[in-house]
């Protein structure tokens, strides 16, 4: 590594455009880049050494959405319910449920990236510090200094902004093959069954079978302070036991804490960045999705900077799903026993393909009247109440 002597006495490599960041965010942009053939000098900075298998992305999408070969299996049905509970199905077949593996959008993505040779990626490297500097930014890492004309910064949120959030989405799980196959409907995704309270946070149950005997098995929290990782393994451990599955031969594992109710940060006063992936509000508050926001803005943000110059925000949600959203939240924080009922009664009385437009941002007027009126009426009044010194305070 080279001293800070070293880097003293090097002149600053200039580019046209920093990525900070060579997650799901930058890598979609710096390939969207690459797909435009830019001739624009593009550099992305990642710390991590490689690129492992290391998560999954799931969404309702149509075959028109297909961003193939990133989708891998599809599944038309859904299942949910309550713990010692008969477990219900909804499906809807033209919007099925998609799966991404990490692993396929990483090799997928750099692919790309590797065949524009105006954009170079520099893995194992960290930012330490970012500052406006006229014209642009000046990017210090643990190895060089750079000159960069913009900036996007998609790295993940300071720890200091992950503790405002509202929730916490934590969620351990591990990709196991079982021993011999077993009886399961491979076409029906369990989204949230096995719905209680642990310690009095909310709790589910989530699997994806992709065979017989090949599945990801899944325990989430929606939670006002993570839970440890022990208490998620000992509910996953518990998980497969009563599945008969401890004998499972483990793939792999994904652990995650996704805010809810992030927090942005914006500073009128202070020249930033543009900010894009989780850092800049690509997670659905609500859900934690954020895949499909996130191409849409890598796809938009690269044709309007080649177009002329400029970069495009982050896209989130409209202002009334975020307000939406905002009550949603402060429901399951303050009255968590509820949470249950509510996401059963959601998921039961919900017209599938009205609830697939919701959580993809596409909800008509008509949609989310019809999400309100299932819903129970007491504990959503008492959140409007608690909320109203936010709630029409402008996020953007």
């Amino acid at each position: 590594m080279r001293t800070p002597e070293d880097k003293a006495q090097r002149a600053p490599k200039c580019v046209d455009l920093a990525i900070l960041g060579g997650g799901c965010a930058g890598l979609s942009l710096a390939r969207e880049l690459a797909k435009c053939q830019t001739l624009d000098s593009v550099l992305v900075i990642e710390p991590r050494q490689t690129y492992q298998d290391d998560r999954s992305w799931c969404f309702w999408a149509n075959d028109s959405q297909a961003l193939s070969p990133w989708f891998g299996h599809r599944w038309p049905r859904w299942s949910f319910g309550k713990i010692n509970a008969q477990q219900q199905h909804r499906g809807c077949d033209d919007f099925p449920y998609r799966y991404v593996r990490s692993i396929d959008f990483y090799r997928a993505s750099l692919a790309i990236i590797e065949r524009c040779p105006s954009i170079e990626l520099k893995l194992g490297h960290a930012v330490t510090d970012l500052s406006a500097i006229e014209p642009g930014w000046q990017i210090t890492t643990d190895e060089e200094t750079y000159i960069a004309r913009q900036v996007v910064d998609t790295r993940p949120p300071a720890q200091s902004q992950l503790d405002q959030s509202t929730l916490h989405q934590c969620f351990l799980g591990a990709e196991i093959k079982l021993n011999q196959p077993v009886s399961l409907d491979t076409q029906t995704v369990e989204l949230m069954t096995d719905m209680r309270l642990v310690d009095g946070e909310f709790c589910f149950t989530y699997v994806l079978p992709f065979a017989c005997d090949h599945l990801l098995v899944e325990v989430t929290f929606f939670a006002k302070r993570p839970p440890t990782r022990a208490c998620l393994q000992n509910q996953l451990n518990q998980l497969l036991a009563k599945r008969g599955w401890s004998d499972a031969q483990i793939l792999r594992t994904e652990f995650a804490e996704l805010p809810m109710g992030l927090p942005l940060v914006m500073n009128a006063k202070q020249k930033q960045p543009v900010l894009a992936g989780m850092r800049g509000g690509a997670l659905r508050p609500s859900s934690g999705y954020g895949f499909l926001r996130i191409q849409d803005w890598a796809q938009r943000c690269a044709k309007q900077y080649i177009s002329d110059g400029t970069l495009a925000r982050q896209t989130t949600s409209g202002y009334w799903l975020q307000k939406m959203d905002q009550i949603f939240l402060n429901v399951l924080r303050h009255e968590p026993a509820r949470a249950a009922e509510i996401f059963d009664t959601l998921l039961s009385k919900t017209k599938p393909v009205r609830f697939i437009r919701f959580m993809n941002d596409q909800a008509t007027l008509s949609d989310c009247l019809q999400i309100v009126a299932c819903l129970p009426k007491l504990p959503f009044l008492r959140a409007f109440l608690r909320s109203l010194p936010t709630l029409f305070a402008r996020s953007d």
